[in-house]
C-alpha cells in the first residue's frame, strides 16, 4: 500500500511538472492547479487520503502570482468539467478527465479567461 501511494505521488508530481509550451507561466500555474485539483476530487471520491495532494495544490497557489479567488474559480471549473472524449476499457471518467485537462481547448480557453479576470 505504501508503494502505491509513493508511485501515485511521484506520478502526480511528474504530471504537474510537465509544462505546455503554448501557455504563459501564469496560465501554467492555473493548469498545474487544475490537474492537482482534479486528482484531489478523484481521490476524495475513492476515500483515498488527500493530504499530500492538498499540499501540492497549496504549493502551486503559494508560488503563483494569481489571487486565491482565481484558483477557487479554477477549482469550480474542474469540478464541473466533463470531457467530450470517451475512454478505453471503461476508465473512470473522474480519473480520465485529469489527463485531458491540458489538451482540451474548451477547458484551456476557460482557464485563459480566468487568468485575465
Amino acid at each position: 500500500m505504501k508503494y502505491n501511494k509513493l508511485i501515485t505521488t511521484l506520478g502526480l508530481i511528474l504530471i504537474l511538472c510537465s509544462c505546455a509550451t503554448k501557455h504563459t507561466k501564469s496560465e501554467n500555474d492555473l493548469i498545474k492547479f487544475a490537474k492537482a485539483n482534479c486528482f484531489y476530487w478523484y481521490f476524495k471520491s475513492k476515500d483515498i487520503d488527500t493530504s499530500e495532494i492538498r499540499k501540492i495544490t497549496s504549493g502551486v497557489v503559494e508560488m503563483s502570482t494569481f489571487s486565491a479567488e482565481k484558483f477557487q474559480k479554477v477549482a469550480f471549473l474542474v469540478k464541473s468539467y466533463s470531457p467530450n472524449a470517451s475512454t478505453k476499457n471503461n476508465v473512470n471518467n473522474d480519473l480520465s478527465k485529469c489527463f485531458s485537462l491540458d489538451s482540451d481547448n474548451n477547458f484551456l480557453n476557460k482557464i485563459n479567461t480566468i487568468s485575465k479576470l
